[in-house]
């Protein structure tokens, strides 16, 4: 990747925008034209204007070691409205992230995917009136400040990265959706939530993949809590957990010297790209059969529970060619025959 990876910027303007973003006032959604051909950049005419926060002059090279292609812009404007510890920790998580999705779960980074072919860099907002959350959007955009199209995600500028694992969830959430349409929170949630596990470390087994139809149904009605589901689906696919986490992203410390990322093991690791490939796959056959733009859904198609039997074949689809019915464990086929008569 040769192009700037993500800017990270301060809000000027900070009540307007942060209703903007966070729905107190017209959404990013509502400013944008439904259903967009493929490769539309937006003008957030109402938004107010951003401007970039510099990076620490002390992280740049071991954002260099970690991975090409990720630039941070420079600008001293307004770094006293920012942490500059908190700040620095988010940049050093979040380039972390990028390798460990890239590196070891061997996904395609966004700006590399069709869907985002228009943008030239992932902006990061930090809301300087917000101390916590996070939020990432699926849209191509530019402001009129910033005119270079991007996708982007927002932060609560006091986020304590060192202590809380927002920046890469959310940056999880724009692999997710340069990917696939879904966002049903089982799938979206619960994977991104699963994805924190692999920064905590430790990541256990899980209970039993669901026997019944009621079980299912409840994991398909969860969200955040369905991370329990994948972690136990992935352990039965590879349970070994055998990964090879690069030395210099085990070696990446916060500026308090703990671990960005504590982990000995990953299960599942090689499964995620078949994952994604059949969600993306499954979410193509839907906008076929519907006759939507492949990458034009209504926000509400996007979050219904409708999809859900495409996405339970995706899964099966993504299963059975990653390990055939004969290797897989009994828990494993006795789900795989439950979801199967579930399926699209």
């Amino acid at each position: 990747m040769t192009k700037p990876w993500w800017v990270t910027a301060l809000q000027v303007g900070a009540l307007l925008l942060l209703s903007a973003v966070w729905g107190l006032a017209p959404t990013m959604a509502e400013q944008v034209v439904a259903s967009p051909p493929v490769g539309t950049c937006h003008l957030l005419s109402r938004e107010p204007p951003l401007v970039s926060v510099a990076t620490s002059q002390t992280f740049v090279p071991q954002v260099e070691a970690i991975g090409d292609g990720v630039y941070f812009f420079v600008d001293a404007v307004h770094q006293r409205d920012i942490d500059l510890v908190r700040r620095e920790d988010i940049e050093r998580q979040l380039a972390a992230a990028d390798v460990l999705y890239q590196e070891v779960l061997h996904l395609t980074p966004p700006l590399e995917m069709p869907r985002y072919q228009q943008a030239d860099f992932v902006m990061v907002i930090l809301r300087t009136d917000q101390t916590r959350g996070g939020q990432a959007y699926d849209e191509v955009v530019r402001n009129p400040s910033v005119p270079e199209c991007h996708i982007r995600m927002a932060l609560g500028g006091q986020v304590d990265a060192a202590h809380n694992l927002t920046p890469a969830h959310e940056l999880f959430h724009l692999y997710q959706n340069a990917h696939m349409m879904f966002k049903q929170a089982w799938l979206h949630e619960g994977l991104a939530r699963w994805s924190e596990s692999l920064f905590r470390g430790g990541g256990q087994p899980a209970p039993a993949l669901p026997a019944d139809s009621d079980a299912l149904e409840a994991v398909m009605q969860s969200s955040y809590a369905a991370a329990a589901f994948w972690q136990r689906l992935f352990y039965l696919l590879d349970a070994q957990g055998d990964v090879a986490v690069p030395e210099t992203l085990i070696n990446q410390r916060y500026l308090n010297g703990r671990s960005i990322v504590a982990l000995d093991r990953i299960y599942g690791a090689a499964f995620m790209p078949q994952l994604f490939s059949a969600l993306h796959q499954a979410g193509v056959a839907v906008s076929h059969r519907e006759q939507w733009p492949v990458y034009g859904w209504a926000e509400a198609e996007q979050r219904s529970l409708r999809h859900n039997p495409a996405i339970l074949s995706a899964l099966h689809t993504a299963v059975s060619a990653y390990l055939p019915d004969a290797s897989q464990p009994d828990e494993l086929q006795a789900f795989m025959q439950l979801i199967a008569p579930l399926m699209e």
